[in-house]
């Protein structure tokens, strides 16, 4: 019985995580082949495309930049809210110009709109249309290039969401959300935040909508005295008002497109650094404030980083990021003031990984110069924001941790877009769009950035950068198409371009190569035949390629030698010393291309052990028909953690735990040891012992710290409480847990109060069952008052007081199931398992309820 219901516990456990991952739980990568490259799969990015047909291509529309009659110089907004009724109150002030010719007419964007009143130059304006998509003014007179118009439009709406074709980066055209308006969801706070891209921002305030168009702008918020507002500039007053409101005027002198204006009302821990003097603002649930610095580590560092890369100085006054609710993308790029979905908060002691949010924080903050400083004239041209951003992950991964994690991102990059173009693929520059929202896929944002590093490697560091720096200087507030940044670079290098934008921004694809090599031992001279066969697919069919070749000797030193590829087939003769070891086609690993190399067996561990790009050496490890002893001793010890990493997990499949422990042992790396702990601890506990306590003397991560704790108490109860000692000040989430499980083990160390205060009622979701699974083995030692007692607090509502309590009851189950699974009192068994019905019942959510009771089938009523 025992085992069956072990089995089952498991069952339940493994149908959730399917969904649901802890994040203290470490797994090795698990990379895959493509040909001669390896792909490692880490992206979140899940694309669906349609495969285009005949008649999609016969009706395609070019898709050219909006025409612009008017320049729009300022907005001014004066905002209230009407939160019963999810409405926008407001008075918008609008400054504008013609941009050339002479207009009588103005046409704004303004969704679902009730104007009150319209007033042009102090003269109100008795008719007007208003589509209700657009509002169409006749100014009475015909207003002159420079010639000043102000318009004041009193208005109300409710933003609406509209049938539009959403892609999977944004999933609402909504424009303005009122997150629990009304106060009436448990756990979740009440907020306004706002998501202008693509042309949303006119859900909320009239204007004209379009990226190419943009202004400087103020906006004043009236809002309850008990909340937080937030807004693109400065805040220059804020005012109390009767009624226990405020007004809150920010202020914006820099002009930028109506799509990255922003605003946000709600409560919040702030918590600011500062850079330069400009103050740098982080906003988090309330609670996280301690780990705020944590969530957006390294914020100032890459302020200061990209600024002096770029030789061009971040503009905007502040820097602010900002956690919501509900929010409808991942992040977006407002200027100076950023927001997030509240994926990316944790609390800091949670996780392992140093700077885990890099990725997403770097490349908001790099779209400060490449999509609000300088911005894509039309969504067609998208690339120039989103690749460039794609890029920034690079360029910090590169400067902060090195070459060979940068390069691992490139494989996630490489991956998101072949599993995209095995679909669909378009132009990176594409002005044949069906729809805007079809731009934000894997060819603006990861072909983008592998295309800026292609052309990197082509003009060289120095180049590269100091192009990047003229083409922000030229077009710096302004709105730009593709053939302003060829203009840069070639302004800066001299050389002629067009052959490389032409292919790569405006053909299609990305060149597929079928690589063969021979060596002529009389000639002493190598053979490279390189076939294009990418036209096969409908791409591009010939691509020009520089490109480098490696020769590696047996004695290990390596050659490079340049070659240029630009037919679809060539043949290339290199002279060599002697024999090679094996040959390389682009080792550096900067071609967006599918290599597929034929080459013996033997160059494998060559090119798995070569100082190579990280791209290659994987790739060449895992094609290895056979790997010896001589082979993996040596990579066990490779400068590369990457390489070393991949060794140590072969040997974990591979169950070969002797030298599992032995290389762990001559690991510095607590993220090595952690993973051969957590892989070790329940097929060799002993050794698993002593790979925690080496751990503990090593590490400060809370989440390796908790895992070797349990592992050391799995085998000594006595040292693990010798051990968890040394962190009784740690508060943490899981060390709390952990001298629970450790303490209750030793008769009368705790009392039934230890899991009734109110820091065990908020344990994190990540350790909530351990704590509850703790709590009724204590139980299951106490009389029957106590016993009752703390079920009955179970039960209760006590554990689900927490802001996010989706799952809570979930982990309450399957706490109480592992004490279930091994309690011989039968009459404790029952109370456990009455507790466990009473909390099924309860269970609201029909996903954890179906998975509940498929995992615990009869022993529900």
């Amino acid at each position: 019985m025992t085992k069956q219901f072990y089995i089952l516990f498991l069952a339940v456990l493994a149908t959730f995580f399917v969904a649901c991952t802890a994040s203290r739980q470490v797994q090795a990568p698990v990379p895959t082949n493509t040909g001669d490259s390896l792909y490692v799969t880490l992206d979140t990015m899940v694309i669906l495309p349609e495969i285009d047909d005949d008649e999609f291509f016969e009706n395609r529309v070019y898709q050219a930049a909006e025409e612009r009659k008017w320049d729009l110089l300022h907005t001014k907004l004066d905002l209230s809210f009407d939160w019963k009724n999810e409405k926008v109150i407001g008075l918008a002030t609008l400054s504008l110009t013609p941009v050339f010719y002479n207009q009588s007419i103005l046409t704004l964007d303004a969704v679902n709109f009730e104007i009150k009143s319209i007033t042009v130059d102090e003269q109100q304006i008795a008719t007007f249309q208003n589509s209700n998509r657009e509002l169409i003014i006749d100014l009475n007179k015909a207003y002159k290039k420079g010639e000043m118009l102000q318009i004041e439009i009193n208005y109300e709406v409710i933003p609406v969401e509209t049938a539009l074709t959403l892609g999977a980066a944004i999933t609402s055209d909504k424009g303005l959300f009122f997150i629990d308006p009304q106060d009436t969801i448990p756990g979740k706070p009440q907020q306004i935040w706002t998501q202008g891209e693509t042309e949303n921002s006119s859900r909320w305030f009239p204007t004209l909508d379009k990226p190419n168009e943009r202004g400087t702008q103020e906006i004043i918020l009236t809002v309850s005295d008990t909340m937080m507002t937030l807004s693109n500039g400065i805040l220059v007053s804020s005012t109390a008002v009767a009624g226990g409101m405020r007004r809150d005027h920010w202020k914006l002198d820099l002009p930028h497109a109506p799509y990255l204006a922003m605003i946000a009302v709600g409560q919040w821990d702030k918590v600011t650094d500062y850079w330069r003097g400009r103050s740098i603002e982080y906003y988090v649930d309330p609670g996280f404030g301690s780990s705020a610095r944590t969530i957006f580590q390294h914020t100032p560092e890459m302020l200061e980083f990209f600024s002096t890369k770029l030789g061009y100085d971040f503009v905007w006054p502040k820097y602010a990021q900002l956690i919501v609710k509900d929010f409808v993308t991942g992040a977006m790029e407002n200027s100076s003031a950023v927001i997030y979905g509240d994926f990316v908060q944790f609390k800091k002691d949670d996780v392992i990984e140093e700077g885990i949010n890099d990725y997403i924080v770097s490349h908001e903050l790099f779209h400060q110069w490449f999509g609000d400083l300088v911005t894509c004239a039309s969504w067609s041209n998208l690339a120039l924001n989103e690749g460039f951003a794609n890029y920034g992950e690079y360029l910090w991964q590169e400067y902060k941790y090195g070459k060979e994690q940068a390069d691992i991102t490139r494989i996630n990059e490489l991956s998101g877009y072949f599993n995209q173009a095995e679909h669909e693929v378009h132009p990176l520059v594409d002005y044949y769009y069906e729809d805007k929202q079809d731009m934000f896929d894997a060819h603006t944002y990861n072909k983008g950035g592998l295309v800026l590093h292609m052309l990197r490697g082509i003009v060289g560091d120095e180049a590269f950068f100091a192009s990047l720096q003229l083409y922000l200087i030229n077009n710096e507030y302004s709105a730009v198409e593709v053939t302003d940044l060829r203009k840069a670079f070639e302004s800066t290098t001299g050389l002629d371009l067009h052959w490389f934008f032409d292919q790569w921004y405006f053909g299609t694809g990305h060149p597929v190569l079928t690589v063969t090599h021979d060596y002529n031992a009389t000639e002493k001279q190598v053979y490279i035949d390189i076939e294009q066969t990418q036209g096969e697919q409908g791409f591009t069919d010939v691509f020009t390629l520089p490109m480098e070749i490696a020769i590696v000797y047996p004695n290990r030193s390596i050659v490079f030698q340049q070659i240029k590829l630009d037919r679809k087939n060539q043949r290339f003769i290199l002279s060599v010393d002697g024999p090679p070891a094996a040959v390389i086609v682009d080792p550096n690993d900067l071609l967006l291309a599918v290599v597929q190399h034929d080459m013996a067996q033997s160059e494998y561990p060559v090119r798995a052990l070569a100082p190579i790009s990280i791209n290659h050496r994987l790739s060449a490890f895992r094609m290895m028909e056979e790997i010896n002893t001589e082979f993996l001793n040596e990579l066990l010890v490779d400068s590369s953690y990457t390489m070393r990493l991949m060794a140590i997990s072969y040997l974990v499949e591979q169950g070969d735990w002797e030298m599992v422990y032995a290389a762990t042992m001559n690991e510095n790396r607590p993220e090595i040891q952690y993973y051969v702990l957590e892989a070790m601890a329940k097929v060799d506990p002993y050794r698993a012992k002593a790979i925690a306590v080496r751990l503990l003397d090593r590490t400060d991560k809370v989440p390796m710290i908790y895992s070797a704790l349990m592992t050391v108490a799995a085998i000594d109860i006595d040292e693990a409480i010798h051990w968890v000692a040394h962190f009784e000040n740690n508060q943490s989430d899981a060390l709390y847990v952990a001298r629970a499980s450790i303490y209750a083990r030793e008769y009368n160390a705790l009392t039934p109060d230890f899991f009734y205060t109110d820091r065990a009622f908020q344990i994190s979701d990540d350790y909530l069952e351990e704590l509850i699974a703790t709590m009724a083995m204590f139980l299951s030692t106490q009389n029957d008052f106590v016993q009752d007692e703390g079920l009955r607090k179970i039960n209760s509502t006590l554990y689900l007081q927490t802001q996010n309590p989706e799952y809570r009851r979930f982990f309450l189950i399957t706490g109480l199931l592992r004490q279930y699974v091994l309690e011989e009192d039968v009459i404790f068994q029952e109370k456990i398992l009455t507790t466990i019905n009473s909390l099924y019942q309860k269970e609201s959510s029909p996903y954890l309820k179906s998975v509940l009771k498929e995992g615990l089938g009869d022993l529900l009523d």
